[in-house]
């Protein structure tokens, strides 16, 4: 077989594997088959049948295949819902159907399914969005913070925080580092909830509002970070954040700008269906490329780059280190 005919194969065997497992997923929401197991607690099989009127022998397959796709975990013929089950709740329970549904809305009207890059709505819907980007971009803020290895006492700004998980991980891998994070008030909740469980409350500060109005205070940080934020800034935005986020920074301090343009080979399908995915939830969303970001960042005062892809789940981002 040719080596072409081998990739449309490929292709083909991906998409039969994305849309069964998908499907797969989907039945067992809107069937509510473990909506009464509550975390940690087991079951069989048998007893699942029983609960629902089921045929055992199916009932066995399909927790077996929720097993292999990692949605439930097994122990002895006893099965119980993986942390992912657990998490996938609220907004991410459907997977966004409700945004991919737009999607021919969009392609006829070119208009979004939501606005969340407009100043009225962000923080109502980053409110809802943050608890779960706080699962899901921890490995990745895990590996920036063992990448810098940077153990002094550290000042860290972190804009449009959010759960605080870019920040957040500096002071869990380093007891002589303080954060502010500066986001919506109702956003940061999150952050204070996560801030108070992790007994890290004392090394936090914050700064409520607008990020493009409210104050950072002095020059007195030595990092900054922006984490998923640039791709929903207008050109004209960005500049002005990073000339405002140049002054509060220290001399030799750096800005990390953390966005889903990773270099990761297994990250290409998420890296494209972010940027669908951007397209239909905002007005001008689009992830800018380092190469976008350098001229905007040497106008404010940065002077030299790095850019790093963080090889962790999803494989789709990176970080772009600039130094005043």
């Amino acid at each position: 077989m040719s080596a072409n005919n081998l990739k449309n194969l490929e292709v083909y065997f991906n998409l039969m594997l994305a849309n069964g497992s998908s499907s797969l997923y989907r039945i067992v929401q809107e069937m509510q088959l473990f909506n009464s197991y509550n975390p940690g607690e087991t079951f069989t099989a048998d007893a699942l049948a029983e609960k629902h009127g089921f045929k055992l022998v199916p009932t066995k397959v399909l927790c077996d295949t929720l097993v292999t796709m990692g949605l439930l975990e097994t122990e002895n013929d006893q099965f119980r819902l993986s942390n992912v089950m657990n998490l996938l709740k609220g907004n991410y329970k459907n997977l966004s159907d409700e945004y991919w549904a737009h999607l021919p809305t969009l392609l006829k009207t070119g208009a979004p399914f939501k606005k969340m890059d407009t100043v009225e709505n962000s923080e109502m819907e980053y409110q809802v969005q943050v608890k779960s980007l706080e699962w899901m971009m921890t490995p990745c803020a895990r590996l920036m913070v063992e990448k810098l290895s940077d153990n002094r006492e550290l000042q860290v700004l972190d804009v449009g925080a959010g759960s605080g998980v870019w920040s957040f991980n500096f002071l869990y891998a380093n007891p002589k580092a303080k954060v502010t994070l500066a986001d919506w008030p109702a956003v940061l909740k999150v952050a204070k909830d996560t801030a108070e469980k992790t007994k890290i409350s004392d090394r936090v500060t914050y700064i409520e509002g607008n990020f493009h109005q409210t104050d950072f205070g002095a020059e007195r940080f030595d990092y900054a970070t922006l984490g998923n934020v640039t791709h929903i800034q207008t050109p004209d935005e960005n500049k002005s954040l990073f000339k405002k986020i140049a002054k509060v920074l220290k001399p030799g301090g750096k800005l990390i700008i953390l966005d889903a343009y990773g270099k990761a080979p297994e990250g290409a399908m998420a890296r494209a269906l972010y940027q669908m995915g951007l397209t239909i939830r905002t007005v001008q969303g689009r992830v800018y490329l380092p190469h976008e970001l350098e001229p905007w960042l040497k106008e404010a005062g940065f002077t030299s780059f790095e850019f790093q892809s963080l090889e962790t789940v999803p494989y789709s981002m990176g970080m772009l280190i600039a130094k005043k």
